[in-house]
């Protein structure tokens, strides 16, 4: 929640708060679950096969990097990276913070998006997340992938559009300057 307050502004109200869908967990689970059954067939091996004490130690301490190794890349990495991934709905803007990239942040005041959709596919709402798409006028569209609850998310963030105050009505044009003949200064 550190991060969260953060990056709120004095007085902005948070909405929502979320991670991405926790489907995006279930590959490095199976990672490590895979790994360390592969270790443990290696490990059994090594007891069977390996007779030598040093070239048992050698190769049970290369099974072990090894593993620690894919564990680290494809499980934990992953994991950490989830965890904190952060998409925010306040009542001024949406803030999507992807972890690990500052190239991909996204900061939306409420004002510049013109609509919002959202999209899934039928596993998509069988899993209960999709893509929340923010459109914004004049530039391309973000598209914001593995939002749980993606039409909740989209219902709050529409809902905070609604309650935005209406822009001033524009001030009337300033009469263009008169121009004169003659010489500066003379009337």
């Amino acid at each position: 929640m550190g991060f969260v307050r953060s990056v709120l502004a004095p007085g902005e109200t948070l909405i929502v708060h979320t991670h991405p869908h926790w489907r995006r967990l279930i590959r490095p689970v199976l990672v490590a679950l895979v790994a360390a059954g592969l270790a443990g067939i290696a490990g059994g091996f090594i007891e069977v096969q390996v007779v030598h004490a040093g070239d048992r130690t050698a190769t049970w301490t290369m099974v072990a990097v090894m593993y620690l190794v894919v564990v680290l890349r494809f499980a934990l990495w992953p994991t950490i990276r989830w965890a904190r991934t952060d998409l925010l709905v306040t009542d001024e803007r949406v803030l999507y913070r992807p972890a690990g990239s500052s190239r991909r942040c996204v900061d939306v005041p409420l004002r510049r998006i013109s609509a919002v959709r959202f999209r899934h596919t039928l596993s998509d709402r069988a899993m209960g997340t999709g893509c929340l798409i923010l459109e914004l006028g004049h530039m391309p569209p973000v598209e914001i992938d593995h939002v749980p609850e993606v039409a909740r998310i989209h219902a709050a963030v529409y809902d905070e559009l609604l309650r935005l105050p209406p822009l001033p009505p524009p001030a009337p044009p300033a009469p263009a300057p008169r121009f004169r003949w003659g010489l500066p200064g003379r009337r």
